[in-house]
């Protein structure tokens, strides 16, 4: 499948990028059963030109008209069919994100859309501890580095610990993180907050057992360029893994399986560069005991 990519700023609380993959998902299954785009029309009852539209993510797919699609794309499956399903309904069913609309751009949405999907997060970040593992008082000093605004600062600590709440429950073994150690060192928040986020940490890797690696400061260069990024494995067997990068005021979506490879031979190196995860608690300790 083809690259992802959106670069800029896109229609505020709009997941496009989703709707986008959800569409070409569906044309790849028609295609793969050499299915016409007329043929499928007359067996949902519509025009060619609708089943064009859906594909081009245009227009909404109703769930009706998505199962009987599935039924003549042959996706017999269980666990496919309700994924498929599932990923419409993210898309056409109100979610708790769009109470935030005004601050999450659409990139941000259309993450949070696949995110809910996944079976696997795999996240690697160099200079802060990833959102899914944030504090409220740690987001609130990462969101003050570029935002001002005291209503917009609230709000975005606010949706970002509604999906912490959201997501981390029902991680287990569904996030696996890679830290860079200079994330936990950076003067980003002052010294206490630092201590309650590492304290959380350490909760969260004894607790819940989530896989937590530092990366040695020095080695991102040479393991994943420095750049900070997320994969995502949905479980749709025609889909290849999902990969995103966020940059300040936009994000970048790589689907394509050549693009998948390249990025899971950089999570690779990343996991065998950083600390073993049982290496964690003792460093995670000594970092909090660090700061007094």
């Amino acid at each position: 499948m083809p690259t992802v990519m959106s670069s800029g700023p896109d229609s505020v609380g709009r997941p496009d990028v989703a709707r986008e993959l959800l569409g070409r998902l569906l044309r790849l299954l028609r295609e793969s059963r050499n299915v016409s785009r007329a043929d499928a029309g007359r067996f949902i009852g519509c025009s060619d030109p609708k089943i064009s539209r859906i594909e081009l993510a245009d227009t909404t797919v109703k769930e009706t008209d998505l199962e009987r699609l599935l039924d003549l794309y042959e996706v017999t499956d269980t666990k496919q069919r309700q994924a498929i399903l599932r990923l419409a309904s993210l898309l056409n069913v109100r979610q708790w994100w769009h109470d935030y609309r005004d601050v999450l751009p659409g990139w941000l949405c259309s993450y949070l859309v696949l995110e809910s999907l996944a079976e696997h997060i795999r996240t690697y970040e160099t200079w802060f501890v990833p959102g899914l593992l944030q504090t409220p008082a740690y987001a609130e000093a990462v969101v003050r580095l570029r935002h001002h605004s005291e209503d917009e600062v609230h709000r975005r600590v606010e949706a970002r610990m509604e999906r912490r709440s959201r997501v981390l429950p029902r991680s287990k073994p569904k996030l696996w993180a890679v830290i860079d150690e200079a994330a936990l060192t950076l003067e980003v928040a002052k010294p206490s907050v630092m201590r309650e986020q590492i304290d959380f940490l350490i909760r969260v890797t004894a607790r819940d057992r989530i896989p937590i690696q530092i990366l040695p400061t020095g080695l991102a260069a040479a393991s994943a360029g420095g750049m900070s990024f997320s994969m995502l494995r949905l479980p749709i067997d025609q889909l290849s893994d999902i990969v995103y990068l966020e940059q300040i005021d936009s994000a970048i979506f790589f689907d394509s399986a050549q693009e998948s490879d390249a990025y899971r031979a950089v999570w690779h190196r990343l996991t065998h560069a950083a600390r073993k995860p049982e290496k964690t608690m003792p460093f995670l300790q000594r970092a909090r005991d660090a700061l007094g």
